[in-house]
C-alpha cells in the first residue's frame, strides 16, 4: 500500500511503502504508477506535508534525535535557503531516471541503459536511503553474522557490496546531520518531502495566525524545527513549502 512518506519497500516488516518507491519500481517494469501518483495528488492537495510531520518514520527518528540533543539550533538563513533546494535536485534526478528508463524499454537501447544503471534501476535512493539501511541492510548484516558469515565480506550480505557501505555512510550522514540540524533530512535531502512541499503551498489544510492576538514576538519562529519564517507568511495561511504541520508553533507565545 503506497503512502506519501519515505518508508522502504525492502523492509520485510512494513505493511506499507513509500509512494515514491512504488513509482520508481513500477516505472522500471514499466507500469504506470496510477495509485502511487494518486496518493501524492490527493494527500498533497488536501493535507500538504501533514504526512511528513506525523506519519513518516524518518521524521520520527529525527524528532527523537532532537529531543535527545535538546534545543533547536538554527543555521544561517541564506545558507538554509540554498541548501533546501538540494532535495529538489534529488526529486528531479529520481523522476528523470525512472521516466527515461520506462521510455527506453520501448527501444533497443533499453537493455544497455538498465545494465548501465545497475542497482540504481529502481531509483537513486531506493537501496541506500536511511530507512532501507535501518529496516533491511542492518538486519541482514546481523542475520548473516549470526549464522557465521564473515562480517567483512560485504558481498555475502548484499551484492554489490559497495551499496551496503554507501547505505551505511548515508545513514551516518542522516544521524549526524539530524543531530546538528533539526530535521536535516526532511529539510535538505528527502525527495518525497520536496514533492509534498510543492502541494503544501496550495493545500486545503494549513495553519494560520490570528492578527488580533499575534504580537510578532518571534517565539513561533524560534521553536519551528523547519526554520519556517512564519511572520513573513500571510496570516490567513502559512503557505511555506517547508511547513510539516508539526504544531510546535501553536501556542508557543502563550
Amino acid at each position: 500500500m503506497p503512502i506519501p512518506v519515505q518508508t522502504s519497500l525492502k523492509s520485510a516488516y512494513s505493511l506499507v511503502g513509500g509512494s515514491l518507491d512504488y513509482i520508481q519500481v513500477m516505472l522500471s517494469i514499466p507500469v504506470f504508477p496510477l495509485i502511487p501518483v494518486a496518493s501524492f495528488l490527493i494527500a498533497g492537495s488536501i493535507l500538504g506535508r501533514f504526512f511528513c510531520g506525523w506519519l513518516c518514520p524518518m521524521g520520527l527518528i529525527q524528532d527523537l534525535i532532537l529531543k535527545i540533543r535538546g534545543g533547536n539550533p538554527k543555521i544561517n538563513p541564506r545558507r538554509h535557503e540554498i541548501l533546501k533546494k538540494i532535495k529538489f535536485i534529488f526529486l528531479f534526478a529520481t523522476f528523470f531516471i525512472s521516466s527515461t528508463l520506462a521510455l527506453s524499454q520501448f527501444t533497443e537501447q533499453g537493455v544497455k541503459y538498465r545494465r548501465a544503471l545497475g542497482p540504481f534501476t529502481t531509483g537513486i535512493l531506493f537501496h541506500i536511503q536511511p530507512e532501507t539501511t535501518l529496516a533491511f541492510t542492518i538486519p541482514q548484516i546481523v542475520a548473516q553474522y549470526g549464522y557465521g558469515s564473515d562480517l567483512l565480506d560485504l558481498t555475502t550480505i548484499w551484492s554489490p557490496g559497495y551499496l551496503t557501505l554507501l547505505g551505511l555512510a548515508i545513514l551516518t550522514l542522516f544521524l549526524i546531520g539530524g543531530y546538528l540540524v533539526p530535521w536535516f533530512w526532511c529539510r535538505y535531502i528527502c525527495p518525497t518531502g520536496a514533492l509534498m512541499g510543492i502541494f503544501a503551498k496550495v493545500s486545503f489544510l494549513g495553519l494560520s495566525r490570528d492578527p488580533s492576538k499575534c504580537t510578532k514576538c518571534g517565539e513561533c519562529v524560534s521553536i519551528c524545527p523547519m526554520q519556517v519564517r512564519i511572520l513573513d507568511m500571510p496570516w490567513e495561511k502559512i503557505n511555506d513549502q517547508e511547513c510539516t504541520l508539526c504544531l510546535e508553533c501553536v501556542g508557543a507565545s502563550q
